[in-house]
């Protein structure tokens, strides 16, 4: 009866502890190494429905270097260092790769687009729970970068710390698209590459309207809060055609 009682109160004990350690709340907030950069591997998959029938695979490869600006803020460098792109736009199909001499007309009017991106230098300032604050991207066009697809590289984190199943909820412009995303993150639990949070998106039109969605999931790293992996799914529809796209993301050697 008292070994009886001494297991059960050991296995009442082991329990709670393990209940506490579930509990723990943490307090996300982003902290690089300075100077050190991150190369990302960046893949999208679109499908576009409508009036003009899309398929596009794109690979990129992204350098990110981090910066202290000050106790609450950091400066971003960023510098793309590789591109790839088939496109299939039904009656004309294309491809591109960066590493590689342009022959065909075509390939060259993609270098030619493609090549301000891989020349000039990102910069970006965030606050140090992820929010996007500036960017600048000299010599590039909106048609080729958009400003705000920064914003999907990472989560916005709360001021204050959380635990693993909690929730908390960020909101963000997308100026091309002219929608708002309101996103809603979850802590699904902690690994050994890090914490896996939920990420669940709704994107608004001006009149508040649905127009679609972004789901998926990002790991960030446990120390750091810099994601190392990522991958999303877009469904949009606007102006007469829907749009499907995945996105998956990559810290690579």
């Amino acid at each position: 009866y008292i070994f009886m009682k001494k297991t059960i109160s050991t296995v009442f004990i082991a329990l709670m502890a393990f209940g506490a350690f579930a509990q723990q709340k943490v307090l996300f907030k982003l902290a690089p190494e300075d100077n050190k950069p991150i190369k990302y591997e960046v893949i999208n998959k679109m499908d576009v429905d409508g009036p003009q029938t899309l398929i596009m695979d794109m690979q990129m490869h992204l350098d990110l270097t981090f910066n202290q600006a000050n106790d609450t803020l950091l400066n971003v460098t960023g510098k793309y260092t590789s591109a790839k792109m088939d496109l299939d736009a039904g009656m004309m199909t294309a491809s591109f790769d960066s590493s590689k001499e342009p022959e065909t007309e075509m390939e060259k009017a993609f270098s030619s687009q493609f090549k301000p991106l891989l020349e000039n230098t990102l910069t970006y300032t965030m606050n140090k729970s992820g929010k996007v604050l500036e960017v600048d991207f000299p010599n590039v066009s909106e048609q080729i970068f958009d400003k705000s697809s920064i914003n999907s590289m990472g989560v916005v984190y709360p001021s204050h710390p959380i635990a693993v199943g909690e929730s908390w909820t960020s909101e963000s412009g997308m100026e091309q698209l002219g929608v708002t995303a309101k996103a809603k993150y979850t802590v699904l639990e902690k690994a050994a590459e890090g914490y896996k949070i939920d990420s669940d998106v709704v994107l608004e039109d001006a009149t508040g309207n649905s127009v679609g969605t972004v789901k998926g999931y990002f790991i960030v790293h446990p120390k750091t809060f810099l994601t190392v992996a990522s991958s999303t799914e877009t469904s949009l529809s606007m102006q007469g055609a829907t749009i499907k796209s995945t996105n998956d993301l990559k810290i690579i050697q």
